[in-house]
Parts: structure tokens; C-alpha cells; sequence
């Protein structure tokens, strides 16, 4: 249930109308969900967009790579409408389906990718212990670098913004998308 009613473009003055839809372009096409939120604070909007965007642009890991930590940080938050927008992107970067349900199910996923399975136990050591093993560090370092690795810990911590934003404000799934986690 929405705690927390999202802004729509009426609500905004035009410079904040005008960020909005610069950062809808990449996403939906429609100011919705945390961003929606977000551009209460216009600064704070522009800012985490660009942060945003670089996940996409920028970094040195394989999109796939970054999807699954996504997709990772998203089911650890249960967090639905993270879920629901990047799962379909992770799938089409390379990322197994069965791999992908079995992560939606809370269940330990076979990859036939090793680079995938050491970004996987990342995520799920970091998410169930809150610390790494040594092995599982090394795996990852070995797979993306430490450059790589810093950036992994970026898509965690910027997810996890995303999803407390989603979570805590109640944002629904939207209208037509199944709740992947009911």
C-alpha cells in the first residue's frame, strides 16, 4: 500500500518538470515510482540520476554482471517494482531465466557462467552474512578487478537506496505487472 502519494508532473514547478522528464527518458518514458519521490528534491533527483546513468554508461563491469546485482539487491530488499523493472533488462543482457527465477525464489541458482557465480556469491554472502569470505572476494576480484569490484559495491548501495525508497514509501507494482514476490 502507497504511504506516500508520488509527485506527478502537475506538481512541479517547470525546471523540476522539465528534470523530470529528462530522467523519464531512460526510464519508462514517465516520471513514476522512486523517482517520483526523489523529485521532491530536485538536487537530489539530478544527482542520483547521473549516479544512475552510470551504471549504465560507465562502468567497466558487463552490463550482465551488474544486472544480476541488481536483481540481487532487489529481492534481498523485496523489493517489487525494482524487480519488475530491471529482472526483464537482466534477462535480456544474457542473464539465464532459470537463473533469474531461481534468485525471484529465494533459491540457490545454477550457473553455467562462472563470472555469474562469483558475482552471485558476492551478493548472497554480502545480503545473508554481511561480510564476504576471503574465496568469495578473490573469485570476484579475479572476474572483474578491483575497479570491478568497487563498482559492484556501488550498484549494491545505490540499489539498495532505490529499493528502501520503494519499500518504505509502499510503491506498488503497476497496473498489469504481477507482484513477484506474493
Amino acid at each position: 500500500m502507497a504511504r506516500m502519494p508520488e509527485l506527478q508532473p502537475q506538481d512541479f514547478d517547470e525546471a523540476t518538470r522539465k528534470l523530470g522528464e529528462d530522467i523519464a527518458k531512460t526510464r519508462g518514458g514517465a516520471i513514476q515510482g522512486p523517482w517520483a519521490h526523489m523529485l521532491r528534491n530536485p538536487e537530489l533527483a539530478k544527482r542520483a540520476a547521473a549516479y544512475s546513468d552510470f551504471f549504465r554508461d560507465g562502468v567497466a563491469i558487463p552490463r550482465k554482471l551488474g544486472l544480476l546485482g541488481i536483481i540481487m539487491t532487489a529481492r534481498h530488499w523485496n523489493a517489487e517494482f525494482v524487480w519488475n523493472a530491471q529482472s526483464p533488462q537482466a534477462k535480456n543482457a544474457g542473464i539465464a531465466e532459470a537463473v533469474i527465477e531461481a534468485i525471484r525464489k529465494k533459491q540457490t541458482p545454477v550457473f553455467s557462467d562462472p563470472d555469474e557465480q562469483a558475482v552471485y556469491n558476492l551478493f548472497h554472502e554480502m545480503y545473508t552474512k554481511q561480510s564476504v569470505s576471503d574465496a568469495t572476494y578473490e573469485a570476484v576480484e579475479k572476474v572483474v578487478g578491483q575497479k570491478g569490484l568497487v563498482e559492484l559495491l556501488n550498484v549494491a548501495g545505490f540499489y539498495g537506496i532505490i529499493a528502501s525508497i520503494v519499500c518504505v514509501t509502499g510503491i506498488p507494482v503497476r497496473p498489469g505487472q504481477t507482484r513477484p514476490f506474493a
